[in-house]
């Protein structure tokens, strides 16, 4: 069984302590191509090593941004700022996220970042953190010369599109890549439903993101499957 597959099959503590012990000769052993950071960050999100996770992406943060060149990512961003969820400091975990939206690396959207701030935004009724997030989405809307499937969750928490619309744009892609699509869409869902007061509605959607698993297990690998299996856990 390859690294990946360990964090596929949910075996979290296995690959970090393949991390931990060999990491350092990924470089050397093409069998240990996938010891990568972010992965090493989602695998201890997955083990619930949130303390360890939120020290790390620290640690990570600053070697990115130590070099004559900035390059920080924002998957290390969002990934702290899960860990600082799970461990009740709101506060840090909206800075984490709006940092996040800075970042140098981000998807081709650059709209991951501010989604996911407004998802925590809305979970800790944090006001003036929803009303940045959805400026900065606008704002990188704006910039897009055509619509693509990278913004359409941004697309429709600005309103531009309907929830059907949403999941319909996920729809079509290819098997892997929808079910992963699928998992940020629905958690943008869940929160706008938790926004509207439908906590019914909002825990069905958080569950069906967390149980696109059973037919994907690569959804793991997508930093807001951790995020709604966060909130689906504490709110049960």
């Amino acid at each position: 069984m390859g690294a990946f597959a360990l964090i596929e099959e949910k075996q979290y503590e296995a690959f970090c302590t393949l991390y931990e012990e060999s990491a350092h000769l990924r470089a050397e052993r093409a069998e240990l191509a996938d010891l990568m950071p972010g992965n090493y960050a989602i695998a201890l999100l997955g083990a619930g090593r949130y303390e360890t996770a939120a020290a790390f992406c620290r640690r990570q943060i600053e070697k990115d941004r130590s070099g004559a060149r900035d390059r920080s990512s924002s998957a290390s961003f969002i990934a702290l700022g899960i860990a600082y969820l799970a461990l009740g400091q709101g506060a840090e975990a909206l800075s984490a996220l709006a940092e996040g939206t800075k970042a140098v690396y981000q998807d081709s959207s650059r709209t991951e970042a501010p989604l996911l701030l407004w998802c925590a935004a809305v979970l800790l009724e944090d006001r003036a953190a929803k009303r940045e997030a959805k400026k900065l989405l606008n704002a990188r809307l704006r910039r897009q010369s055509v619509a693509s499937q990278e913004s359409a969750a941004a697309r429709f928490l600005t309103g531009k599109c309907s929830g059907e619309a949403l999941l319909q744009e996920a729809d079509a892609l290819p098997p892997v890549l929808r079910e992963r699509k699928r998992v940020l869409a629905l958690l943008c869902l869940a929160a706008a439903d938790r926004e509207a007061g439908e906590t019914a509605a909002c825990q069905a959607r958080l569950q069906e993101a967390v149980g696109l698993y059973t037919r994907c297990p690569a959804v793991v690998m997508e930093l807001s499957y951790h995020l709604a299996e966060l909130v689906l856990t504490r709110e049960r």
